[in-house]
């Protein structure tokens, strides 16, 4: 039913390939943890061209900034945002829409074959010493 983009997102993934240059520590000892997140998922009834479905997920990872004070939360938003649009398109899907709100977020729209979904992230400051990097996927399908 869902993309093999859905089932396999990982924001602890794309996070570890962009965090070097954004000045965060991700590692566990460093204090980095994911959220884990939640995942949903509803099926409809069938109909003439199969089952309705409609998943949800949402995934997080909390990173410690460096303490020099190098975090770049422009650059680590750029080079997040190439890496989701790179896996949706290695995925096979074709970005319909997309835009951002701002340095810390950005969204695509996207379809694969009968399947429309929408991948959103943003990031969030916690206290002085953290940073939050938080995805919303959601899919459809019949």
């Amino acid at each position: 039913m869902e993309t093999s983009f859905f089932s396999n997102f990982s924001m602890r993934q794309f996070v570890e390939q962009s965090k070097s240059s954004a000045g965060l520590n991700c590692d566990v000892i460093g204090g980095g943890g994911s959220d884990g997140g939640s995942i949903g998922s509803r099926a409809g009834g069938l109909s003439p061209g199969g089952t309705h479905f409609n998943s949800y997920k949402s995934d997080s990872i909390a990173c410690r900034l460096e303490p020099a004070g190098t975090f770049d939360e422009t650059k680590l938003f750029s080079t997040l945002k190439l890496a989701v649009e790179r896996a949706l398109h290695d995925n096979g899907a074709q970005i319909t829409d997309s835009g951002s709100n701002g340095t810390a977020n950005f969204y695509f729209a996207y379809a694969l074959k009968n399947v429309r979904g929408r991948v959103q992230v943003s990031g969030t400051r916690i206290g002085t010493d953290y940073y939050d990097v938080h995805a919303n996927l959601n899919e459809t399908g019949n």
